[in-house]
């Protein structure tokens, strides 16, 4: 278990095993676009830019409380905690804000409407005045020595419900960066890092005992991080990294894992399946969370073929406890029924994505740029395991691959757009 907790100059981002805010879901540094993100969605209700683009910030992955959101995560910058934003399939982006990010930005200039002194405020219902607000759903309001959020009752009313309320006067800290976070972080990576190796070179000396181990790459930064720590352990001529492109990859997935490979010196082995994926779409229909034939035929029957040839007996992965409910459960040292005769075994299975990210800065390694577009996994163009709001992101970026998906499933746009891959 960890915790997250600030240093406040520059302002950093520290993991601990105690104090602090306890990580519950997975927890990592917002990409660019996610940046980008916020601050729209701040514009959008506040009417005021909260230049958060190139701000520290941190999110945490909370759970969705309801069949329409889709998608929802804590975000947390200059050691406050802002808000939560969440994906809503009727209503697309939401903000919902803190009293935190109420007090930073009244500090920046934006305007609060007073609403005089009252005690357990906080919940209750007040009328504004006419020129509170304007037309927006939320404002916010100032009551002494404490400013908040109001969010608007009804459609048009002068009535708001407080919904937070914080101390007057918090500001945006300095910037810290990469640097900042592998310094500040320095402990908990030490300490990491050392029992990773550790448990690679047990695993190896008691299942491989001599020769090469694989390691199942994707170019997402669990796979590279994993990669680069075998490689620490063993040294980089005993590893070959292990990619099966399904055909269905980002285009820029494939060449971060050939810059990466040879940045290690390790042997990048490239496997292909032996059907197209848009035939079997129009034999099995669109892949699902529930039938993920994509994966049992796309990627691990050429993975099958791979390990049968080659002789290996165990394989490295990046799958975490923090991704899902169902890799919590995955042994850190066992097999994947799918792939048998191969051991499997997982180096960062307890670490969450910000310590990955911190690992990657130590070594000087840069994240794939999929994660600066908005993507939170990195695996196909068309994943089941992609949030709605990521598939739009997907098609805008590769609309070809899209539409021939469609085409052979016999669906109209529209409707491919609206669905959740869960429900498919």
């Amino acid at each position: 278990m960890y915790f997250l907790s600030w240093v406040k100059e520059p302002a950093t981002p520290v993991l601990s095993r105690r104090g602090g805010w306890r990580i519950r879901g997975d927890a990592w540094l917002a990409g660019a676009w996610e940046r980008r993100l916020v601050s729209s969605l701040v514009r959008k209700y506040f009417h005021v830019n909260p230049g958060f683009e190139d701000d520290p910030m941190v999110f945490h992955r909370v759970p969705s409380w309801s069949s329409e959101v889709d998608y929802a995560f804590e975000f947390h910058a200059h050691a406050l905690r802002l808000g939560v934003a969440y994906y809503s399939l009727r209503e697309g982006w939401v903000l919902s804000p803190t009293g935190a990010l109420a007090s930073l930005l009244e500090s920046q200039g934006a305007q609060a409407c007073e609403i005089g002194f009252a005690k357990h405020l906080k919940g209750k219902q007040v009328e504004l005045p006419e020129e509170c607000g304007g037309s927006s759903s939320m404002v916010l309001v100032r009551m002494g020595d404490y400013v908040g959020v109001g969010r608007r009752v009804g459609e048009g009313g002068r009535r708001f419900k407080i919904k937070d309320l914080a101390p007057r006067g918090f500001r945006k800290l300095a910037r810290g960066g990469a640097e900042d976070v592998v310094k500040f972080n320095e402990q908990v990576l030490h300490e990491s890092v050392r029992e990773a190796v550790g448990f690679i070179k047990k695993a190896y000396r008691s299942i491989q005992g001599s020769g090469r181990v694989a390691v199942s790459f994707s170019g997402g930064a669990d796979s590279t991080a994993t990669l680069s720590l075998v490689a620490q352990a063993l040294g980089p001529g005993r590893v070959v990294a292990v990619y099966s492109d399904t055909g269905l990859e980002f285009p820029e997935s494939l060449s971060y894992a050939e810059r990466v490979a040879s940045r290690l010196g390790v042997e990048l082995v490239v496997l292909e399946p032996t059907v197209k994926a848009v035939d079997l779409v129009g034999e099995k229909g669109l892949m699902s969370v529930e039938d993920r034939w994509c994966t049992r035929i796309l990627k691990l029957e050429p993975l099958r073929r791979f390990y049968s040839s080659s002789g290996l007996k165990l394989y490295f992965d990046g799958a975490r406890d923090y991704e899902s409910f169902n890799r919590a459960r995955t042994p850190r040292l066992g097999y994947n029924p799918l792939i048998p005769g191969v051991k499997r075994a997982l180096p960062i299975k307890h670490w969450p994505r910000l310590l990955v990210q911190a690992y990657l800065y130590s070594v000087k390694i840069p994240l794939n740029p999929l994660y600066d577009q908005g993507f939170t996994r990195i695996g196909c163009v068309a994943c089941p395991a992609m949030h709605l709001y990521e598939l739009h992101l997907s098609f805008s970026k590769h609309r070809g691959v899209h539409e021939e998906l469609v085409k052979a499933a016999g669906l109209g746009m529209e409707e491919y757009l609206r669905m959740r891959w869960s429900t498919r």
